[in-house]
């Protein structure tokens, strides 16, 4: 049985590499620093879980989620948000515009790979 795929989406390199680490042992993952690459990258090689950073310079996650969800090979794929703060608007917003879930930053690993495995399970 293969590994999940994760495509992790976050503008600072120190957040790949945290993430990576702590996932490499159970999935596949696949680490980008924008949002551009990350959906050049899905239109190939579709991922059972995507998490995004919230917040980039030149595409947002919010713009990521919606060509996702404007996508029909991700249009269903699961996708976490990650970020630093969140409020009640923000939140709406996210589960508006078809987030899955999401975490705050700084990313606990266990907490993280609850919520995976949770979404990952939803979905199979």
């Amino acid at each position: 049985m293969s590994k999940p795929e994760i495509l992790v989406v976050d503008d600072q390199p120190t957040i790949c590499k945290e993430v990576v680490s702590y996932l490499r042992n159970d999935y596949n993952v696949h680490a980008f620093k924008s949002g551009k690459d990350a959906l050049d990258y899905l239109e190939k090689h579709p991922v059972d879980l995507v998490l995004l950073d919230y917040y980039m310079p030149e595409m947002t996650g919010f713009e990521v989620l919606l060509q996702m969800r404007q996508n029909k090979i991700t249009s269903d794929t699961p996708a976490v948000f990650l970020t630093a703060e969140i409020n009640a608007r923000m939140e709406h917003e996210m589960m508006q515009r078809g987030a899955t879930d999401y975490l705050c930053k700084p990313i606990d690993s266990a907490q993280l790979i609850q919520c995976i495995n949770k979404h990952l399970a939803a979905v199979q």
